[in-house]
């Protein structure tokens, strides 16, 4: 006879299983915010996701799995499903689904879902059962609540999109196009991180990013020739916001990506133009990913842009290559000095060489440039500083050189209001081109170069006054254009102070060398110049975590070189007056600036030859830049020259990160140039292309848009190497060789 209490305990288990079965909600856990995570049951759809509590909005997902299924080039189908089981273990959630195709076939979804601190993982597996015709792709996408629509979101891709996509251009993937369109799709091969922040308007914000990105591709499919394309081999993702009609803002992440590009020309309306990418619906298909999801509260958009890098720095890890920094200084110097052309007593450095062809001369190659992309003064002081390392000929004939192409542009230049910031090389007049018209940063950035050659050559019993003098002369007639706000006009007509482009985005250009002006005249109003333009770039961008206008071709476009001489005017001031103020604004411009470095490898193409790549196979892409949020994708060296900037915020904050910045600039940004046995298919150890394509279009991945050296892409590695030697000869050796752990 069975025991009442037998009969209550098995009474009680069937009861507690069918509760179990029946219930409406399964936790997975609490972020470290306060969000709480949970899987909610839907009457008729399964089981979907619920994030509530915290500083964040509402966020659900009713469906979680959604599938796009190519049946032709002319049929696209969506399935949502929301899971149909949901099981807790101990390191997290895992849950199921399944999708039928219409050809027969049947996708099988599994999701592994956990919490740690702030950030939320999600771990995707898709098997297909059977084969059929077309392609599929996954994604993960939450909704916010109702509450919350499209002007009320920033959105934060790095290198692309630093919430106003004002200064983006209007086609470019955070550009204004887009956000009209209310939405922002970014190929993870775009991006330095695959990295993507939506920040809401009561300072939270959600990061996602893909934490073990791939990246493989074929020549073909970077090429974006093709709008619909199915292959296995795709593994790069998509991450982006958007707001469909009058749904919520969604935001998430599409495996394999998806993306949006626009017709050129004067379409109106302009054309839009879907590129999708899928995997076919076969059984051997692996596809599979991880996304995580960080939570941030009490954060300006300037702290989201920061702090979701970081994070993204912290996860992926980037490995350094080392170089040999001496080896690699002097390959440099003696590439520079090998550039160096005479003509009729006058000497500089030309604009434009070919890294292959030593016969090949481009129309503009007696272009002598200051600033920017020529550089001829700071490639002068490189020079001179060689000299003073070595006192045989090699160094003698240094020195003459680097003073010849000082003397040179002084002679050329000599008037002020400047007729232009370069000169021809074969006739000594100034160069009638918009390309060298009076630029404020072109001359500015120079000139502070030429102060700090002029103070060492004084210091080693070599007084030159002229040069200083010419400086002077300039900086006092600078002084009488800055404005009643502090700002100063970008750029001037040709031997006047008439005002050709009034914009103040490059206030920060003069500002290093007004600070150096009152160090050596004593004259207190250089410095406070200087303070009142970098108040007013603060202000007016930084402030927002935004900086603009770096390059004098790409006017009032988003870009890193906004980011570095920010840095550099922000670093300058702290240095002057020690207020600490100056000091917490230039971490807010390193912040953005190392956003643009690529801290993750991108394949090149597995079916691409070789020998027609120009970032070759096999070579890490940690390190090099995106240039500007226009042409996201598209990459250089340029920020080898700040290490010295990320070194001193090292020295300056305590801050261990700024010092595995300034290693990466330091050696990973060398990756590319042609040494002793490794030469690529250039024409000797030393040289280095100008630039090259990570991103989908033109000649495809691995491809840049010419094969050409300027003079900034051997300057700009001098200057991060000698410029970190001056500043700290200890962490000069620290950061030259591998740290064993």
């Amino acid at each position: 006879m069975t025991s009442l209490r037998t009969i209550f305990s098995i009474g009680f288990l069937l009861l507690f299983t069918i509760a179990c079965r029946n219930s409406a909600k399964i936790g997975l856990g609490q972020l470290s915010g306060g969000e709480t995570v949970s899987f909610v049951r839907n009457d008729s759809e399964g089981w979907g996701i619920d994030i509530s509590g915290g500083k964040t909005p509402g966020m659900t997902q009713a469906n979680p799995v959604k599938l796009d299924i190519l049946l032709n080039e002319d049929k696209i189908v969506q399935r949502v499903s929301g899971y149909a089981s949901v099981k807790k273990t101990r390191s997290g959630i895992e849950a199921a689904a399944k999708v039928e195709h219409e050809g027969g076939a049947v996708f099988h979804i599994t999701d592994h879902w956990s919490i740690s601190n702030s950030v939320l993982t999600l771990k995707r597996h898709v098997r297909v059962k059977g084969n059929a015709e077309g392609g599929f792709s996954s994604s993960v996408i939450f909704e916010t609540g109702s509450s919350v629509t499209w002007p009320d979101v920033k959105c934060f891709a790095p290198g692309a999109l630093y919430g106003d996509p004002t200064f983006d251009g209007d086609r470019s993937p955070g550009g204004t196009l887009n956000h009209e369109a209310k939405r922002f799709l970014m190929r993870e091969d775009i991006l330095p991180a695959p990295l993507f922040a939506v920040a809401f308007s009561n300072n939270s914000s959600v990061a996602m990013l893909n934490p073990s990105p791939d990246g493989k591709s074929t020549v073909e499919e970077t090429r974006m020739t093709r709008d619909i394309m199915i292959d296995p081999i795709f593994r790069f993702g998509s991450l982006g916001a958007w707001q469909n009609e009058e749904k919520p803002v969604e935001f998430g992440f599409t495996f394999p990506g998806i993306t949006t590009a626009f017709g050129r020309g004067t379409d109106t309306p302009v054309r839009t133009r879907w590129i999708r990418r899928f995997h076919p619906v076969a059984e051997e298909t692996d596809h599979h990913y991880e996304i995580r999801f960080r939570f941030g509260s009490n954060e300006y958009f300037r702290d989201v842009v920061m702090d979701a890098w970081r994070w993204a720095w912290n996860t992926l890890d980037p490995q350094t290559s080392y170089t040999d920094v001496e080896q690699m200084r002097r390959l440099l110097i003696d590439q520079l000095a090998s550039q160096v052309t005479t003509i009729d007593g006058r000497t500089g450095i030309p604009f434009v060489m070919s890294t292959q062809d030593t016969a090949l001369r481009q129309w503009n190659w007696t272009m002598i440039a200051m600033g920017f992309v020529g550089k001829n003064l700071e490639g002068a002081d490189l020079l001179l500083r060689e000299a003073e390392r070595d006192k045989t000929e090699r160094g003698q004939k240094m020195h003459k050189q680097g003073s010849e192409i000082i003397n040179s542009m002084i002679k050329a230049l000599n008037t002020v209001p400047l007729q232009a910031t370069g000169y021809d090389l074969a006739t000594g007049k100034p160069w009638d081109h918009e390309w060298l018209a009076p630029w404020l940063r072109n001359a500015t950035e120079d000139m502070r170069t030429l102060v700090h050659a002029y103070q060492r050559e004084r210091d080693l019993g070599r007084d030159n006054p002229e040069w200083f003098n010419w400086v002077k002369k300039y900086v006092d007639w600078l002084m009488l254009q800055q404005r009643e706000d502090g700002s100063f006009p970008r750029r001037w007509e040709k031997g006047t102070s008439v005002v050709a482009e009034p914009t103040g985005t490059t206030s920060y250009s003069p500002v290093p060398l007004l600070v150096i002006m009152t160090e050596e005249t004593g004259d207190q109003k250089y410095l406070q110049a200087a303070v009142r333009a970098a108040t007013f770039v603060w202000e007016n961008w930084g402030t927002n975590g935004l900086f603009i206008g770096g390059a004098s071709d790409n006017p009032n476009i988003t870009d890193k070189e906004a980011g570095m001489l920010s840095l550099e005017a922000f670093l300058s001031l702290y240095e002057a007056t020690k207020d600490k103020t100056w000091l917490e604004r230039a971490k807010v411009a390193a912040g953005f600036a190392e956003s643009w470095i690529w801290i993750w490898n991108l394949p090149m193409p597995e079916d691409a030859v070789d020998s027609l790549l120009h970032w070759k196979k096999g070579v890490p892409t940690i390190g090099p830049q995106g240039i500007t949020a226009r042409v996201a994708g598209s990459v250089d060296q340029y920020m080898a020259w700040s290490v010295p900037s990320y070194a001193k915020l090292y020295k300056y904050t305590g801050d261990e990160h700024y010092l595995e910045v300034a290693r990466v600039l330091l050696h990973d940004t060398k990756s590319m140039v042609a040494i002793p046995g490794r030469i690529f298919d250039l024409r000797g150890p030393g040289w280095q292309q100008e630039g090259w394509r990570m991103g989908p279009g033109g000649s495809g991945r691995g491809v840049g848009g010419h094969r050409f050296w300027l003079p900034w892409v051997t300057t700009n590695h001098l200057r991060g190497i000698y410029g970190l030697e001056e500043f700290d000869q200890e962490l000069f050796k620290k950061l030259s060789v591998k740290t064993e752990l």
